[in-house]
């Protein structure tokens, strides 16, 4: 059996982090279903470890260690837990890491690169296109890309994208998504999402960025643009987030028509956040204005959970609409206009929208298809 070490971030966002958690199971998922022994890997420092309600605590005591041990446990991953540099099973690790093949970086988050250093191909993957770039770039951040020798992205047209040079060629993949774990499906209990096109998001994540005399923006600025669009459609708008009932931005949406309810509490565990999802009647969401003014080409590992539960998508463009198509179940917009008519042709025939949703995650999301395909560039490269 091929074995294959993966890095992750999960330990790491421990709290109301559902959808960030998923975008690494579906990575380690897909591997297994492709027949590879997997161990998962992570690093974190035990200065940085939260409680529940964020504040500093030791790691014995720290929602991520029972966040790793809780998702960890209930997958029946191998895995190892690196706190400052250490893990009780590192032996165990390193006669692994002689078999292995592959070590997938998810991010750079693993940072014990001499356990890996040995194996063949040492892959590098990118789910934060134009941003990292610039981050390693423009603010000569280390983003820990020492020690890989393949480097992917899901920017997946960043040989066109607006981006600096770092030396690197950043392979294009889509997201994947586990079509077992995410279903089109009807939750035994009602959900607050029912009959609203919805999407769990931080409003503000980190700060904009700026590169060439260009800002690379959050999405905050992108959701602005579209305040107006309950007056637009008659679809029912929701966004899940972390603003509170207090704050204006938050306030200002709601007088427009938007509704706006607790991200966090939707994400405290992955079958709520998959729940939620599923009850929705599709997604519509912005991207970050760095994806957009990059033209980075990224898709959204949420939106590909709400495709393959059969739910329909509605994404603002970064690109993605050139390797993903455009036409049913899935629509990008680019303004307050194209995303009110997109919105009213799924409504038009919804039916139709939401069996070509699925279709699309099947035919081009399956985890198993897009981690053989990484695997496929990676042989074509030898």
């Amino acid at each position: 059996m091929k074995k294959a070490i993966i890095g992750v971030g999960i330990a790491g966002y421990p709290v109301s982090a559902a959808g960030n958690t998923w975008a690494f199971l579906q990575w380690v998922l897909g591997f297994q279903k492709l027949g590879w022994d997997v161990w998962v890997v992570e690093g974190i420092e035990s200065a940085k470890c939260i409680d529940e309600n964020y504040k500093a605590c030791s790691f014995k005591e720290s929602a991520n260690k029972s966040h790793w041990e809780k998702i960890t446990g209930e997958f029946g991953f191998k895995n190892s837990l690196f706190i400052d540099g250490k893990t009780e099973n590192e032996k165990d690790l390193i006669l692994f890491a002689r078999d292995a093949e592959i070590f997938l970086n998810i991010s750079g988050h693993f940072k014990e690169l001499g356990i890996v250093r040995d194996i063949s191909d040492r892959i590098y993957l990118d789910l934060d296109p134009a941003f990292t770039q610039i981050w390693a770039r423009g603010y000569q951040c280390d983003m820990n890309f020492h020690g890989h020798n393949r480097f992917f992205s899901v920017g997946t047209r960043m040989e066109n994208a607006r981006i600096p040079e770092t030396g690197h060629q950043w392979l294009p993949t889509l997201p994947p998504v586990d079509l077992d774990y995410w279903q089109p499906q009807s939750p035994k209990k009602k959900q607050k999402s029912e009959g609203y096109w919805t999407t769990v998001t931080h409003w503000y994540g980190y700060p904009d960025i700026e590169w060439d005399g260009i800002l690379y923006s959050g999405k905050g600025a992108e959701f602005d643009k579209l305040i107006l669009l309950p007056k637009k459609t008659k679809a029912k708008l929701m966004i899940a987030t972390d603003l509170d009932s207090q704050n204006k931005v938050r306030q200002n949406f709601e007088k427009n028509g938007w509704k706006i309810t607790s991200g966090p509490s939707i994400s405290k565990n992955w079958k709520d956040y998959r729940n939620f999802v599923g009850a929705s009647r599709g997604e519509c969401c912005v991207a970050k204005g760095g994806y957009v003014v990059s033209k980075c080409g990224w898709f959204s590992d949420r939106s590909a959970c709400y495709l393959a539960a059969g739910r329909p998508v509605v994404l603002q463009e970064t690109g993605w609409s050139s390797i993903l198509g455009g036409d049913e179940g899935l629509l990008p917009f680019t303004d307050l206009e194209s995303a009110a008519a997109a919105l009213d042709k799924i409504e038009s025939d919804y039916e139709t929208h939401s069996l070509a949703a699925r279709k699309i995650a099947e035919e081009k999301l399956d985890n198993k298809k897009v981690v053989a395909a990484m695997l496929e560039k990676i042989s074509q490269k030898d």
